[in-house]
């Protein structure tokens, strides 16, 4: 039994180009769910330290005001 040293090499190639192409799409799908859970976490951080100021302004203001 003699090997086809050009089909197999043509094999190789094929499976090569397409284990690249399938690793850049698992580049892009992975690296667009970080991109959007930095956002998404960026996003949640800046909403609690918008609250937490919020909450200092309101509790100096009770402070300034006057009771009674």
């Amino acid at each position: 039994m003699e090997i086809d040293l050009s089909f197999f090499a043509q094999r190789v190639a094929m499976l090569a180009l397409l284990a690249g192409f399938v690793g850049g799409l698992l580049f892009v799908l992975v690296h667009g769910a970080v991109v959007a859970l930095a956002e998404r976490l960026r996003s949640r951080a800046n909403t609690a330290e918008r609250v937490a100021q919020a909450r200092i302004r309101q509790q100096s203001i009770m402070r300034a005001m006057p009771r009674g």
